[in-house]
């Protein structure tokens, strides 16, 4: 476990938010104190520039540097698929931490609904931001949230390879999403990458690093799912 330190990084939201993750999941040590502290600075970027149709918007750093995901994938730029990812991965981190009644988390909801009713087939865009869609759909709830889940996690399964992998999806990414999903569809896509996650686990689980200790549960995940 990491030793206390402040989460609120001002120059990123996307850093911000992570460590509130890591926090959620007692990877980090904090006060109740910084963490309403960091969830307020987050509330407060709510529909600014640069936000991706009205979710939170990146600070100047991140729009710079580009995104990364927990897993370590990183998407580079100022494109819409690295605000939306980042944007979406922000209203997921405020739900769980119980801050879905605060006024800017009601518009970045409301927000997110739209984009959910505008995917058709669960999913949207591309891969990474059906991913992203998908995991923050299932802390959201928000439309018809099951059926569109039910539909994006079929996109999915079309995509299977002989190797435990999906064409075009990030594996670690969405191993991590998929063992947020409780239903049985979502099992079986663990299931189908078990064996490439048992073969894997060993590179991950003796390292401290966020992208590892991210890696490390996406693996666990599959393999626990047999």
């Amino acid at each position: 476990m990491k030793e206390d330190a402040s989460l609120l990084v001002q120059e990123s939201l996307q850093e911000t938010v992570y460590r509130l993750e890591e926090t959620r999941l007692g990877f980090r040590k904090s006060s109740s104190e910084e963490t309403q502290k960091a969830l307020k600075w987050i509330l407060g970027k709510q529909g600014l520039k640069y936000s991706y149709r009205g979710l939170f918007a990146p600070t100047e750093k991140d729009m710079t540097e580009g995104f990364q995901t927990l897993t370590g994938e990183q998407f580079l730029g100022r494109n819409a698929l690295s605000r939306r990812i980042l944007g979406e991965e922000t209203l997921r981190a405020v739900i769980l931490w119980n801050r879905s009644s605060d006024p800017a988390a009601v518009k970045a909801l409301k927000a997110y609904e739209k984009i959910v009713n505008l995917s058709v087939d669960g999913t949207f865009c591309c891969y990474n931001c059906a991913t992203a869609f998908l995991r923050t759909l299932v802390a959201a709830k928000v439309g018809n949230w099951s059926e569109t889940l039910d539909k994006g996690i079929g996109k999915l399964r079309k995509e299977r390879t002989s190797n435990g992998r999906w064409h075009g999806y990030s594996f670690y990414y969405t191993l991590l999403a998929l063992s947020e999903m409780d239903v049985p569809s979502a099992k079986d896509e663990l299931q189908h990458a078990s064996n490439a996650a048992k073969k894997l686990i060993r590179k991950y689980e003796q390292k401290d690093d966020r992208t590892s200790r991210f890696r490390t549960l996406a693996l666990e995940a599959s393999i626990n799912a047999l």
